[in-house]
């Protein structure tokens, strides 16, 4: 099951997605500014200073504020996240005190109410006390937290509900090692930073049979995709992946991997072979383009 952390990642990944399809040409720099309280919402999105229309913003907003909320001190009135064009990561902050909107901007009083009751906190804002229109509501249940038993064992990270927010997909790894496997029924490729096994890794399996996956492909950390990969191109020195943009943010990488390759020429000749039969296992309309094989 998918992690709140994870999902927020996924979230603000589609965000970008949303603003990246509706950028005019030749855009370089995309903002969302999102402020919300209860369920008063505003999102502005601007290209290089110009500010464009996106549908779609608002439900993912509402999302990302339920996944932040910490028990006891509410979650964030404002975020701002960072695009460009060239690559699948994001910056921004999230800002869980300050008044979110333009001065001036009217809430009305059933969002100030809503907020405090879904999102209770036990220090509320000057500006949320000030434009309240009666008492602070005390003893209301929060919420149950629908993710709170499954994630016991393994919690999140901590939510950010104030401060910095960065992903960054990596675009190249070096690799110093391999281990193939050739057997008749499974075709198996394991790439790793370090000799031993040590570092990152790349695992590269073909799909068993009957299996609906073509192949599955993962990274340290067991993030990984069962499709997705495009093309592969392997020459002497150097394995490129491309990636969808979905199988990319699985993997967390960007949609082109590079994979420098510190092997000696015998095997990577092991590894043209072997990872050729794992791309090649699976349906024939599910098989990358392959250059180099």
């Amino acid at each position: 099951m998918r992690s709140k952390h994870d999902e927020e990642r996924r979230l603000r990944l589609a965000l970008g997605d949303l603003v990246r399809a509706a950028a005019p040409p030749g855009w370089s720099d995309a903002t969302v500014r999102c402020g919300q309280v209860g369920g008063f919402t505003r999102v502005v999105v601007d290209c290089d200073g110009v500010e464009i229309g996106v549908r779609g913003l608002e439900e993912q907003v509402r999302r990302l504020r339920e996944l932040a909320h910490r028990e006891g001190e509410g979650t964030w009135f404002s975020c701002e996240l960072r695009f460009t064009p060239e690559s699948r990561s994001y910056r921004g902050h999230v800002d869980a005190e300050g008044f979110p909107f333009p001065s001036g901007t009217g809430i009305p009083d059933i969002a100030l109410l809503e907020e405090l009751m879904v999102f209770p906190r036990g220090t509320v804002p000057g500006w949320l006390l000030d434009a309240l229109p009666t008492a602070v509501p005390v003893g209301i249940r929060e919420p149950e937290d629908p993710w709170r038993h499954h994630f016991d064992d393994s919690p999140d990270p901590e939510p950010v509900i104030s401060g910095e927010l960065a992903y960054t997909p990596i675009e190249r790894m070096v690799v110093h090692a391999s281990e193939l496997g050739d057997g008749h029924e499974r075709h198996l490729v394991f790439l790793t930073e370090e000799a031993g096994g040590g570092g990152d890794h790349l695992l590269f399996i073909a799909a068993e049979e009957g299996s609906e996956q073509p192949y599955w492909v993962a990274r340290e950390g067991m993030r990984g995709t069962g499709s997705g990969i495009t093309a592969c191109v392997l020459g002497d020195r150097r394995l490129v992946l491309h990636l969808t943009p979905k199988a990319a943010d699985a993997m967390e990488t960007e949609t082109v991997l590079t994979v420098d390759l510190n092997l000696t020429p015998d095997e990577t000749e092991q590894l043209r072979t072997v990872l050729g039969k794992v791309f090649q296992k699976g349906s024939s309309n599910s098989t990358p383009s392959l250059t180099g094989f």
